[in-house]
């Protein structure tokens, strides 16, 4: 990575968009299952994994940087739940909700490392 990228808010926020896609992508999928019987949705683990590597102490900002390059989001399934007669488990309402919360995140972390390159810009330009 380019040393002027090589910081931790760079690191989380490029592991978070990450995350997003990749949540964004299992939603669909639990979407376009809705009626498939016996299927069983599945849900992403990010934030709490990467609050846990952030809220330790690290010797070195390159020991912080190696922990959030580690941190990967986790698929797992939800399989003690049944919201259909046919064993399907996905709540549609709920997928929408968490569809729209997601690309609300993207938005948010697109902006938050545009902002983070343009700050780096006008640092490199001399504030020009």
């Amino acid at each position: 990575m380019n040393i002027y990228f090589d910081n931790a808010s760079m690191n989380a926020l490029q592991k978070g968009l990450d995350a997003v896609w990749l949540r964004q992508q299992v939603i669909s999928n639990n979407i376009a299952n809705n009626e498939t019987p016996d299927f069983k949705s599945s849900e992403v683990v990010f934030e709490d994994l990467l609050n846990d590597v952030l809220e330790r102490s690290y010797s070195t900002k390159k020991a912080l940087n190696k922990a959030i390059e580690r941190a990967q989001p986790v698929v797992s399934k939800k399989e003690n739940t049944f919201n259909n007669a046919n064993g399907n488990n996905v709540d549609l309402d709920k997928e929408n909700i968490e569809f729209a919360r997601a690309q609300l995140q993207y938005y948010y972390l697109v902006s938050s490392l545009t902002s983070q390159i343009n700050r780096l810009k006008y640092a490199i330009n001399g504030g020009n």
